[in-house]
């Protein structure tokens, strides 16, 4: 698949609201990603990707605005969007370089199963 690709299929329908359209409180699952763990793996994924491609797609970009503009749209949190935008930046990023990151792997499996990943 391809970043666009996955950005026709993250658009066409109802994704996001699958994935945030929930009674829950989106501060405490913030808050599980500040975990040494999670933050640790995550950061180490961005600094390998940035590494390895310095500068964003278009695409990219796109994709991040779009995440942003429908997680808050849903939620009206704007720290949520900030953080699904970040990730679907590492996401698209990956993808679109083919670049196989385990952890990332798992960001999107999270999202694919309508579930932000914690």
């Amino acid at each position: 698949m391809t970043a666009a690709e996955m950005f026709s299929m993250i658009s066409a329908g109802s994704f996001f609201e699958n994935v945030f359209d929930k009674e829950v409180d989106w501060n405490a699952e913030l808050d599980a990603r500040d975990t040494h763990e999670f933050d640790s793996a995550w950061n180490s994924c961005y600094e390998k990707l940035h590494e390895l491609c310095p500068s964003e797609s278009q695409t990219t970009r796109d994709i991040r605005e779009y995440a942003f503009k429908q997680t808050f749209r849903i939620t009206r949190n704007a720290e949520l969007a900030g953080y699904v935008s970040d990730d679907w930046g590492l996401i698209s990023t990956a993808l679109e370089n083919n670049i196989q990151i385990e952890f990332i792997n798992n960001l999107w499996d999270s999202y694919l199963k309508g579930n932000f990943p914690t």
